[in-house]
């Protein structure tokens, strides 16, 4: 396909030279890798040892910056702001994205639509029947369980980001991306596709998600595990207006028992290991990580440039006692303060680049720390949001109040004593979510204005990059974009 085959010969270099990672038998080292040798492609996934390199490096690809690792985070807060959040950097693609007004030529979406593919050509490699034929029954339903659990959620995520809105009930024709779901091993391989429906993008990612749900096993030490998938598809279902589904995945999650709320809000980030309420994160460390997020949010000693500054006004929204709004003051800080000396959700920036004396979140601090995706205090608003919107039987063992008073308590906030509202079961999902790249799709999903925007403004879409669509004469651009 052309979106492979353009003059930079779309980043194919990972199958024409993979680096092969030495994974280590102990769990205790996580994605702590080093890399050995590269090998050919000819050579690269005949032996089940460079089949699980392929892996983890599917894996290290998706943690990327451009993707997972911190753009698609970016895109959603960016998008979506219009009082709470400002930038006061210097860089031009991320101002462009928050004042609505991007470019066809913005680096930061090619980079993303690059990376977004690589990733997907690996997991297509490794679905290959000759790849898993070459491993023993388990481990091949292992491998392609999360292959296509990365697959899956990254067509979801590309989907809603470059295709307008899923519409329930519509026919949702609407343009998403193009779907590719085999192998590209040579430039040659590569053929033009044409973007599919955001309908039949869904389709894919539904049936990737749930195989890897019924594929992979509950424990799957830092990697994807079937609660994983489950949480993904809940997350997908409520972007559809799927209540039941929602809350079925959501409840499956939860009703596992794997998953505790950490004692404190603040304490599910900036860890070096998995929190106890981590459904899936990309692991980081010294050695291996993807810093970005801390690089733009963060206002720390030797961390962060701070460009993404957090408005008192939205502080001001969260009840007195209700931790995750409080706030570091200038009376608290000093200018050696790291994360470590950080102890509430919100602080007073002292790095000296951008944001020296703003308010900066306290969620992505350290840029060695794990990266959050998936935790359990989201499986209990999407079950809640989910049974209060259904018109069916309640799922699960609490009712919509009962779940959203979990996570209320877990932060201190009074409790609700009467039937939670559609209102309030909105705000909390912004106030436990925020920063955390889930903004723009629950405002889209709610069918929300986003300042004078209507929710479904061409503009609040990615646009197909210049030279994809140089490349490849079947795409269209999204209508907005047309003239950019």
């Amino acid at each position: 396909m052309n979106i492979m085959k353009n003059k930079i010969f779309y980043r194919l270099l990972w199958l024409l030279v993979i680096p092969v990672m030495i994974f280590s038998s102990s769990c205790d080292e996580k994605l702590d890798l080093k890399p050995q040798q590269s090998i050919d492609a000819s050579t690269a996934l005949t032996t089940p040892e460079n089949v699980q390199a392929t892996l983890v490096g599917a894996y290290l690809q998706a943690r990327d910056g451009d993707i997972f690792g911190s753009t698609f985070n970016e895109y959603s807060e960016l998008l979506a702001a219009t009082s709470d959040l400002q930038f006061i950097g210097t860089y031009e693609q991320p101002r462009a994205i928050i004042n609505k007004e991007i470019t066809v030529t913005n680096t930061y979406i090619s980079s993303t639509w690059i990376e977004a593919y690589e990733l997907i050509n690996i997991c297509n490699t490794l679905l290959d029947p000759e790849t898993l034929s070459i491993l023993d029954a388990a481990e091949a339903e292992r491998i392609e369980g999360e292959a296509k659990f990365l697959r899956g959620w990254v067509i979801f995520e590309m989907t809603r980001l470059f295709g307008l809105p899923y519409e329930a009930g519509q026919t949702n024709d609407q343009l998403g991306i193009p779907l590719v779901t085999t192998p590209t091993l040579d430039v040659s391989d590569a053929i033009n596709v044409e973007r599919s429906t955001v309908e039949d993008c869904y389709t894919q990612a539904i049936n990737d998600l749930t195989d890897a749900r019924d594929l992979l096993p509950e424990t799957n030490d830092v990697y994807a595990s079937t609660y994983s998938a489950s949480a993904v598809l809940a997350r997908l279902y409520l972007q559809m207006s799927d209540y039941s589904n929602a809350a079925t995945e959501a409840d499956r999650v939860i009703e596992s028992d794997l998953y505790v709320l950490t004692p404190n809000p603040l304490d599910a980030f900036n860890n070096n290991e998995n929190s106890t309420e981590d459904i899936f994160a990309f692991q980081n460390n010294v050695a291996s990580n993807t810093s970005w997020l801390t690089v733009m949010y963060a206002s720390l000693n030797g961390m962060g440039r701070g460009d993404y500054d957090i408005q008192q006004s939205f502080l001001d929204t969260f009840d007195p006692a209700d931790i995750r709004g409080g706030y570091q003051g200038a009376a608290l800080m000093d200018g050696s303060y790291t994360i470590a000396e950080i102890d509430s959700m919100y602080y007073y920036g002292v790095g000296t680049i951008n944001n020296y004396g703003g308010i900066n979140t306290a969620k992505w601090g350290d840029y060695y720390a794990n990266i959050p995706l998936i935790r359990l205090a989201e499986m209990y608003l999407i079950r809640a949001e989910a049974n209060f919107e259904s018109t069916g039987p309640l799922v699960g063992s609490n009712t919509p109040t009962q779940d959203i008073n979990i996570i209320r308590n877990r932060a201190n906030a009074p409790a609700y004593t009467g039937a939670v509202t559609q209102a309030q079961i909105r705000q909390e999902r912004y106030w436990e979510l925020c920063w955390e790249g889930h903004r723009l799709h629950d405002l889209k999903r709610w069918q929300m204005n986003i300042g004078t925007l209507p929710y479904d403004a061409g503009n609040l879409i990615l646009p197909i990059p210049f030279r994809e669509m140089e490349a490849n004469d079947l795409l269209v651009q999204n209508t907005w974009y047309v003239s950019k």
